[in-house]
């Protein structure tokens, strides 16, 4: 599937770059970034997949999201990653557009959030 593919890229390269060489402290924003992209591929795939849409705009995500949950068409145990998907929707334009300044400690748990949310949705896509 297309999204699960892109979602894999794009917390591949967070980890390359976050685990390179670069003394960037930028890298970190970037690593963010990359995650949060990563997250919300995987959200469109499960919504794809299970519902024939996609959020059309981000703010959408967590709702289609917290459907996937109502009409259990994934596993109640992933109710906790709505949160995931709200922080990367709320963090998304500060990143990408308001150049928010992230540490190594905030790509370090970005990127496991990506994980976890990547390995959820492929858990749930079968």
């Amino acid at each position: 599937m297309r999204e699960i593919n892109e979602a894999e890229d794009w917390l591949r390269s967070a980890k390359t770059l976050l685990e390179g060489s670069s003394a960037s402290r930028e890298r970190y924003t970037v690593v963010v970034a990359q995650c949060i992209h990563s997250v919300i591929r995987a959200n469109d795939a499960l919504s794809m997949n299970f519902l024939g849409r996609r959020a059309i705009r981000h703010d959408t995500a967590p709702r289609l999201f917290l459907e996937l949950i109502e009409e259990n068409k994934i596993p109640l145990r992933y109710a906790n990653l709505r949160k995931t998907i709200n922080d990367a929707v709320q963090l998304k334009s500060k990143v990408d557009y308001q150049g928010a300044e992230m540490s190594k400690a905030d790509a370090k748990r970005w990127v496991n959030k990506a994980e976890k949310f990547l390995s959820a949705a492929k858990d749930s896509l079968g």
